[in-house]
């Protein structure tokens, strides 16, 4: 064999070696570089949904904060209402058995429960074994006029109460509900609520969930009855609306399975959403901590320290399931409200970024293989090709496969090692510049979604957790009960709050600062949604608080304003109206915080706007300062102040109903009760917007001054 040939077989023997020897390196690194793109991924998706899942659940436990502080609020603020609601008719009791006299041709006439119709009315029966005598029928003639207080707390507050009632030592039992069912066997003085409240004649008793006489759960508050001996004659008490407690209460929370329960003294369940499945299924109360939860004593460790500030949210298994809760002290009754959401809920987006993630990178993996199937049959076709060239141009060859590959396999590694901004610098038109390119947009794709996922799956559970309770908030922190102070006589007291389709920060309140001193507020908080209704309860909080220290309305306003500037890094601020009515002279003294102008009925009984000098809003400005002003009542007078939203109402063609409308409504009763010239005003501005959609809470307050002799006969009556 000629040399040549032997130089052409030892070249094409060397060609064909190293070429088997590169594509054997190719296989090798392409194995590895897809083994190295799978442990990436794999990594990647586990730190992401590590990541998320943190996320999720630090968003959570912030928002389960804010539900269980204002659920809270609101649940405090009901049990207050029941609780007022049983002292001011323990001490109206008391009052009748003070002076008989004054109470016993009253007119009140009583009905027995048997012959009651069932609707909303008083009625009476005697405990089972009492015999009816000339004495216990004087007695029931002055119990019957519990009904002066018991009517109005059940008209104006039906929703708070299941029913409201008394039992004496005597024996009799009177109540007032819709229901007239009589009990045979019925001994008022063996009932629960009336020996704990003996036991305890001072305050308001709480009684935890039980099943009735009715066969209904009932939460009870019971108060002592006593003579001006001392002796303990009789107890009031009154049935918490369950339905409505569950309803309002312990039916809202975070997300769809969001929840709420109520743990009393012993940390027993008073109220959860499955109670009365449980006492049917179970055939009575199935109430027991340890009924509900697993590794009881732990959960109940960590309740005490959500509850005393001092833990965060927690995981716990309930009936079953895992769930993610807080706790707080309700002041009431010292009970404890937990808000709670299933784990399982929390962590579903995590699931939706895994599927994601799954279909991006099955997808990537089939383009890779197409690609890797492209290289491979290129580079046999360059072995054909370079089979007959030299040496040299076999080895550029085979570097010119070989280098990008290890080049790229060095890029995904970097990546592994935590470089995620490291990307392929390759540049070529061949397969390995388009592999290059798949690694560079997967890379992105990867990066891209998990930050809009977070984004998203953040905003939507804030704006879930806003939506779902402030729609609760201003209704409940509000007074509901008219008259609220029915031992007053010398003034009458109304106001309403019609709120807009999305949550405002309007509020009201009034309250006794001494026997003679009564405060009137009204304000309207800047903004909308749970900022604005968390700002709300601090301010109405602040001014209750400051107000009853005494003072001006000018100090209180400056106090108060100082208050909120401090750490106002939001900006929000409100507009207040404060006055303190002197009971006994109708001498109001008030400032004006940038609120609207009040409006007076003076003697002429008609009602204009005083412009007062206004100062600036609340929580505008550090060290602003307010100025007092009186406006004396003449006998029979009245004050009307109310928020932006009643002028400003607007109808379809964007006109609004304004002051000269309102003061026309006003002037159609100006010598009436409250109630009438607040409602006259309302009717007005509902007619004039007509179907327009409402523009801004509309909030109104009105007094009327009647002095020492109380408010004329005629208007009583009307």
């Amino acid at each position: 064999m000629k040399i040549g040939k032997k130089l052409i077989i030892s070249m094409l023997a060397l060609t064909l070696g190293a070429l088997l020897i590169v594509e054997l390196g190719l296989f090798a690194v392409t194995s590895d570089l897809k083994k190295t793109t799978e442990d990436l991924y794999n990594d990647l998706k586990t730190d992401a949904e590590q990541t998320i899942e943190e996320g999720l659940y630090a968003m959570d436990s912030d928002s389960l904060g804010v539900i269980a502080d204002m659920q809270t609020e609101v649940t405090d603020s009901r049990l207050t209402i029941v609780s007022d609601a049983v002292k001011q008719s323990a001490e109206f009791a008391e009052r009748i058995y003070a002076s008989p006299a004054s109470y016993r041709n009253t007119g009140f006439s009583p009905v027995h429960l048997s012959e009651a119709p069932q609707t909303l009315s008083a009625r009476y029966m005697y405990s089972a074994g009492v015999e009816e005598t000339a004495a216990l029928r004087e007695e029931l003639k002055l119990i019957a006029n519990m009904e002066e207080i018991f009517a109005p707390v059940m008209k104006y507050n039906s929703r708070f109460f299941d029913n409201l009632y008394v039992g004496t030592a005597s024996g009799i039992f009177y109540q007032y509900t819709d229901n007239n069912v009589f009990l045979q066997n019925y001994v008022v003085t063996q009932r629960h609520w009336y020996k704990s409240s003996v036991a305890s004649p001072d305050r308001v008793m709480w009684k935890e969930t039980e099943i009735d006489s009715y066969g209904r759960p009932c939460i009870t508050a019971s108060m002592a009855v006593k003579d001006p001996a001392g002796n303990v004659v009789a107890v009031v008490a009154a049935d918490v609306n369950f339905e409505q407690m569950m309803s309002n209460v312990i039916g809202s929370g975070l997300g769809k399975t969001g929840a709420t329960f109520l743990l009393g003294a012993k940390k027993d369940l008073v109220a959860y959403s499955n109670f009365m499945d449980d006492v049917k299924e179970h055939g009575g109360m199935y109430n027991a901590f340890e009924d509900h939860f697993a590794d009881a004593e732990t959960v109940r460790e960590k309740i005490d320290a959500c509850a005393s500030g001092g833990g965060d949210a927690f995981h716990a298994e309930f009936d079953g399931r895992e769930i993610y809760m807080t706790a707080r002290v309700i002041p009431c009754t010292k009970w404890l409200l937990c808000t709670a959401i299933n784990a399982e809920e929390i962590t579903q987006p995590i699931g939706e970024v895994k599927a994601q993630s799954d279909r991006t990178f099955a997808g990537t993996q089939t383009e890779m293989a197409r690609e890797f199937t492209k290289l491979i049959v290129g580079t046999l076709f360059s072995v054909a090709v370079i089979a007959a060239a030299a040496v040299v141009v076999a080895y550029f060859i085979s570097r010119t496969i070989s280098k990008p590959i290890i080049r790229l396999t060095d890029t995904v590694k970097n990546i592994g090692e935590g470089d995620f901004e490291t990307k392929s610098d390759i540049v070529s038109r061949d397969e390995i510049g388009e592999l290059a390119g798949v690694f560079n947009k997967m890379q992105d794709a990867l990066k891209l979604y998990t930050e809009n996922l977070q984004a998203v799956t953040a905003e939507k559970e804030r704006i879930g957790a806003e939506l779902s309770v402030a729609a609760h908030i201003q209704e409940d922190m509000l007074p509901r009960i008219f008259p609220p102070f029915p031992q007053k006589k010398e003034i009458a007291i109304f106001a309403s709050m019609a709120p807009a389709k999305e949550v405002g920060g309007d509020f009201y309140d009034f309250f006794l600062i001494d026997d003679d001193r009564l405060a009137l507020v009204i304000a309207d908080v800047s903004g909308k949604g749970v900022p604005a209704a968390l700002f709300m309860v601090i301010a109405k909080t602040l001014i209750k608080n400051r107000a009853m220290q005494g003072g001006t309305p000018s100090e209180i306003l400056a106090d108060v304003n100082n208050q909120l500037c401090e750490g106002n890094d939001a900006d929000m601020f409100v507009t207040c109206w404060l006055g303190i009515c002197e009971l006994s002279t109708g001498v109001i003294t008030a400032a004006n915080a940038g609120h609207e102008f009040p409006a007076i009925c003076g003697p002429d009984r008609r009602f204009d706007l005083l412009k007062d000098r206004h100062g600036f809003v609340l929580a505008g400005m550090e060290g602003a300062r307010y100025r007092d002003y009186e406006i004396r009542m003449e006998r029979g007078g009245s004050l009307f102040v109310y928020t932006d939203g009643v002028p400003e109402a607007t109808d379809a063609s964007a006109e609004m109903f304004g002051a000269d409308r309102m003061l026309e409504a006003l002037n159609r009763s100006p010598a009436q009760a409250p109630e009438k010239f607040i409602r006259e005003v309302g009717s007005a501005a509902i007619a004039f917007t007509g179907d327009a959609p409402q523009f801004d809470d509309m909030t109104m307050v009105g007094i009327t001054w009647y002095g020492k002799d109380g408010a004329p006969a005629a208007e009583n009556e009307g």
